[in-house]
């Protein structure tokens, strides 16, 4: 088995956001990514971001050197609920209405996520484990808006291990060359690569 480096993160991700477009979530659906070009609302109705903000590392002193690494992973609900006029979802008409559909879609995707049941780690293997680790929503001020709007976020923890790719070419680096003796000992020669060359 090839050591797990990095893009298991990336690779991570894709699969939580392929996940969730799977679980078609009533009021989502496919719209479902973990970035977007386009401009919101009012084109559309309700989305989901999924991010990993940051990702830190504890190499335990091991070796050969392995990194135990734990990251969040924010999985953002966007939603809107509809002006006068327009078609709209079942129950999507009122901020209490977003309200709710806004617990309910935490509530669905907190049901997908997080059982995680697997001998070898959730996502064939890609972590070793991911917890629930809070949720918070917020709702607009209507009085700023032409339409109610709000959003979740669901966070998670997510633990796994990983080795540092070292296969990256350093050929263009720029080097520093040294030199380090004591009381006029025997030199140690040694070579510091500093930064790829502009």
């Amino acid at each position: 088995m090839s050591e797990r480096t990095l893009t298991c993160i990336k690779d991570f991700r894709h699969a939580v956001v392929q996940t969730l477009i799977d679980s078609d979530i009533e009021g989502i659906g496919s719209n479902v990514s973990a970035s977007r070009l386009m401009k919101i609302w009012p084109e559309e109705e309700s989305y989901v971001i999924v991010n990993i903000p940051n990702v830190s590392f504890d190499d335990k002193a091991t070796n050969p050197r392995f990194y135990y690494a734990k990251a969040d992973l924010n999985i953002d609900v966007y939603s809107r609920s509809f002006m006068d006029g327009e078609d709209n979802l079942d129950g999507v008409d009122s901020d209490s209405d977003l309200n709710d559909f806004l617990d309910n879609a935490a509530n669905a995707i907190i049901a997908v996520i997080d059982p995680c049941k697997s001998w070898k780690g959730p996502y064939e293997g890609l972590v070793s484990k991911c917890v629930l680790r809070s949720y918070a929503n917020n709702l607009s001020d209507p009085e700023r808006t032409e339409t109610d709007r709000g959003s979740a976020r669901i966070s998670f923890e997510v633990s796994f291990t990983i080795h540092v790719d070292k296969t990256a070419p350093t050929r263009d680096w720029l080097r520093a060359k040294n030199s380090v003796s004591a009381d006029g000992g025997e030199a140690l020669n040694f070579e510091t690569k500093l930064r790829p060359e502009s």
